[in-house]
């Protein structure tokens, strides 16, 4: 009889500890935002003509092209801070009484220009206006990859806090003890440049709209899940 009552209470013990380590959790999300000032700012200018074949028109682009980049270097902006952001060439056609026209050949590229000196963007769009430029897209305000990583920290830093005050707070709710944290997972973190869409003008337009412009706020969001147990 002992032995019964000694293997049924083994039983039970095990029993509850299944219980504990199933027990009950608080699930919680934190969220939070923060807005700073950009300190990255990139331009997107270029070149597209129509000529009668490729080849004229990409000779066009290509020496206009040169000629932007030569002058932006003597404005004081690096090489290195210039890139293709696109090129494309195909035959444009026109419809004229229900048929297709061939126009000529159009060549297009694209420059994206990048400065951490807020004052040079007017600069830029006016030496590139000036040297050939009749595209210029938009003009985008960000964070370098060195603030970019400071402010991911704080953000994901605050979006924790968050979420550890709600967990508190719903154990406070519920007249129970938060126990100790059982996991922890970042479900999103990502930031948001200012995108300033220059209109469809030309020349001194253009020029005198870009210097208009002034940096936009950068958003930076994050969010975090944790999971307590129930103490």
């Amino acid at each position: 009889m002992k032995k019964i009552i000694f293997a049924v209470l083994i039983v039970a013990l095990i029993g509850l500890a299944g219980c504990q380590q199933q027990g009950e959790v608080i699930n919680v999300d934190g969220n939070a935002e923060i807005t700073v000032d950009p300190d990255e700012a990139e331009v997107w200018a270029g070149v597209s003509v129509v000529d009668v074949s490729a080849d004229l028109a990409q000779n066009d682009v290509n020496g206009k092209i040169n000629d932007m980049i030569n002058a932006l270097k003597k404005a004081g902006i690096s090489e290195n801070d210039m890139a293709t952001e696109r090129l494309s060439i195909y035959e444009e056609r026109s419809w004229e009484e229900g048929k297709s026209k061939v126009v000529g050949w159009r060549a297009t590229q694209i420059l994206k220009i990048k400065t951490s000196d807020m004052r040079k963007v007017g600069t830029i769009v006016d030496v590139a206006v000036e040297n050939g430029a009749n595209q210029i897209n938009n003009i985008n305000f960000g964070l370098s990859s060195e603030k970019e990583a400071e402010y991911k920290k704080q953000a994901i830093a605050e979006a924790t806090k968050n979420a550890k005050e709600k967990a508190e707070t719903i154990a406070d709710s519920l007249d129970v003890r938060l126990g100790r944290l059982k996991s922890v997972s970042t479900s999103d973190y990502y930031y948001r440049p200012y995108m300033y869409a220059m209109e469809a003008k030309a020349g001194a337009d253009v020029i005198e709209e870009a210097a208009a412009v002034m940096p936009g706020d950068v958003t930076v969001t994050a969010r975090i899940s944790l999971v307590y147990n129930i103490g």
